[in-house]
């Protein structure tokens, strides 16, 4: 059986839950956590960042797709978006972070539950599926978070 908006929404909302809830249980000690040496020496705090530009991209990405666009530009290059996105939020506090994180999760899972099927098989280009279904690029989304959420909790 194929899944439905609100079966999506309400995964959406769960996993998001789940990132909240571990973020806002890091003690002083394990927000200093190396996560991702490779990707600039982040810590916990640059895998937030990271989570919220992810989110706020992500969104975009759906909303675009579900209301007929294509999806991501031509040649974007992720690995740069997230360099830059993640530099520029992680000038900001972890409970900006996850109150923006948050805000962005509730108007997605919003947004999703009132989606049809019809629009659910739209097809967009997303920066790391390529030529996909929506329903997978919304999938990709929690699916995005409960590896991040597994590699910290590795570093813990």
């Amino acid at each position: 059986m194929p899944e439905t908006a609100q079966l999506l929404a309400d995964r959406l909302h769960s996993e998001g839950g789940r990132v909240v809830n571990f973020f806002n249980h890091l003690s002083a000690e394990q927000w200093k956590a190396r996560i991702y040496p490779q990707a600039g020496d982040w810590r916990m705090h640059e895998l937030l960042a990271h989570i919220v530009s992810a989110e706020i991209g992500r969104k975009e990405l759906i909303m675009s797709i579900a209301t007929g666009g294509e999806g991501a530009p031509p040649r974007f290059d992720i690995d740069q978006f997230n360099q830059e996105e993640v530099e520029k939020l992680s000038r900001e506090t972890d409970a900006y972070l996850l109150e923006l994180f948050s805000r962005q999760r509730d108007e997605l899972c919003k947004f999703v539950s009132k989606l049809e099927p019809a629009d659910l098989e739209r097809t967009g280009i997303d920066p790391f599926l390529g030529k996909a279904p929506l329903a997978e690029i919304i999938r990709l989304t929690y699916l995005h978070l409960q590896i991040h959420l597994r590699d910290a909790k590795r570093c813990l």
